[in-house]
């Protein structure tokens, strides 16, 4: 009689995919109420034969929701974010700047794209990656290549304004972090719209290509020592 109940009460618990998914991806500040509540309800839904596999599934999606929700707001997921878009960004800056420095004979196509100054098209072309990655290799690169001087006072001016920005307005970390995304996009639109507007010869775009790939490059190891100094918790 006991191995009977005991059997029911296991068929009416909760699934273990609903339970493992919720222990990981839910709200941790309420997770383990939640899950105690959920596999309350749902075994009473069983029991009274009341739909339960419908609502299980809403409720362990706004549940995964609104965990998550409250992951992206933290202070934490902003740094791990931060850091991958390091990870990405500087070594993409890093060879671009590479290929263009060593840059010998680039098809039409690539030369169009970049006398439009349409960095963003670049380095979605194959081509691009092939060259960059034969032409401009670790070996071909050079400290000089990364002197530029209007990206370091770009990058110095962000420091001061981010100096100011946290000290005078205790922004939010999402709210530092939309002020440092704008000085890092703000030499690339300035550059692309120039190119753009004015259509300068050759010898001028590759000084303006330099400012709108360098001035991010130093811009955003700034914006994440600021990140971690800041908003430490």
């Amino acid at each position: 009689m006991n191995s009977t109940n005991s059997s029911e009460e296991q068929s009416t618990g909760m699934p273990k995919v609903a339970t493992w998914l919720l222990s990981r991806l839910a709200n941790p500040i309420y997770r383990d109420v939640l899950i105690g509540d959920m596999e309350e309800e749902y075994t009473e839904r069983q029991q009274t034969n009341q739909e339960s596999t419908n609502w299980l599934l809403r409720q362990t999606a706004l549940a995964i929701w609104d965990g998550q929700n409250a992951m992206v707001k933290t202070t934490g997921f902003v740094k791990v974010l931060s850091i991958v878009l390091c990870v990405l960004t500087l070594p993409t800056i890093t060879f671009f700047v590479g290929w263009l420095s060593n840059m010998r004979e680039p098809s039409e196509h690539l030369w169009q794209l970049l006398m439009a100054g349409e960095v963003h098209s670049i380095l979605f072309n194959a081509e691009y990656w092939r060259l960059a990655w034969s032409e401009s290799g670790i070996s071909h690169l050079e400290l000089a290549m990364f002197i530029n001087i209007p990206s370091i006072l770009w990058a110095m001016l962000f420091a001061g304004s981010a100096y100011l920005f946290l000290k005078k307005s205790n922004p939010s970390v999402w709210v530092f972090s939309a002020f440092a995304l704008a000085y890092m996009l703000l030499p690339y639109l300035f550059g692309y719209t120039l190119i753009s507007s004015v259509d300068p010869v050759p010898q001028l775009v590759g000084p303006i290509l330099a400012f709108m790939m360098l001035a991010p490059f130093f811009t955003l190891p700034l914006y994440v020592c600021f990140l971690f100094r800041q908003f430490s918790k």
